[in-house]
C-alpha cells in the first residue's frame, strides 16, 4: 500500500475508517495517526464527550 503510515495495521485501520464514512478514530496510539484527515481521539475524550451530552 501506497501511504504516509509507517505501520501496516494503522494504514489499514485508517483507510477503513475513510472508505467507511467514519467522522474520527478513536485510539491509544494517536502518534501514529499524525498524517490523519480525519480527528483521532482517545477512548477516554471519546466517552467524556458522549456523557457530556
Amino acid at each position: 500500500m501506497n501511504s504516509d503510515f509507517k505501520d501496516f495495521e494503522d494504514a489499514l485501520q485508517y483507510f477503513s475508517a475513510t472508505d467507511s464514512d467514519c467522522d474520527i478514530i478513536i485510539t491509544r496510539n494517536g502518534k501514529d495517526f499524525k498524517k490523519s484527515l480525519l480527528p483521532v481521539i482517545t477512548p477516554k475524550e471519546y466517552l467524556q464527550s458522549i456523557t457530556t451530552k
